[in-house]
């Protein structure tokens, strides 16, 4: 068996172990079939809010909240109130993208795969690695769909109940988005048999 054939088994047993969101699991049993993909990360897209001492403390955030789905004004306020208003931070408010790490047999395989991603509107997808002792590459499958914005800071509010409604229309928006991007892919995947 080769290196690239065992670490897809390895894979695969994780990914079984952990399991994956409902609205990307069509999309990794598809590239799991193939014999020369195998996925190693995912996400179908998601909101969170989270709480953060500062700008690029992400080993220190707190999430407050975090779906996978379009999400509700009350959900919001709720995950916001839920940090307790003497913590010090900002509470930020994050929209992203689906994501999708696939490890690809050789150049060749990683280059069709990309082709259909980036037709599938995925445009910020590319090559994340490429491994010289075997020549496994790795395609990072990413789309444009991402909003950061401070919505609290230091248990304080920082925007208007009327500027949260139009974020979190928008927000519910760009996730919809997404996975109906999420299902271009999952169908031009018929051209990698």
């Amino acid at each position: 068996m080769s290196v690239f054939d065992n670490e897809k088994k390895r894979a695969l047993e994780r990914l079984e172990r952990r399991g994956a969101d409902g609205e990307v699991e069509e999309l990794l049993q598809r590239l799991n079939e193939l014999d020369d993909y195998f996925t190693t990360s995912s996400c179908s897209g998601r909101i969170v809010v989270i709480l953060i001492p500062e700008i690029g403390a992400k080993r220190e955030a707190v999430f407050l909240g975090k779906w996978h789905r379009p999400v509700r004004k009350e959900e919001v306020l709720e995950a916001i109130h839920s940090a307790a208003p003497s913590r010090n931070g900002e509470v930020w408010f994050i929209t992203q993208s689906p994501i999708v790490h696939v490890a690809c047999r050789n150049l060749g395989m990683a280059t069709a795969l990309l082709r259909i991603a980036l037709e599938s509107g995925f445009k910020y997808s590319g090559i994340k690695a490429i491994a010289e002792h075997d020549g496994k590459v790795v395609v990072e499958i990413l789309s444009t769909e991402r909003m950061d914005v401070p919505l609290a800071t230091d248990g304080r509010m920082l925007c208007s109940e009327v500027h949260l409604e139009f974020i979190l229309s928008k927000s519910n928006f760009m996730l919809k988005r997404g996975k109906e991007k999420l299902q271009r892919l999952c169908s031009g995947l018929h051209e990698l048999t």
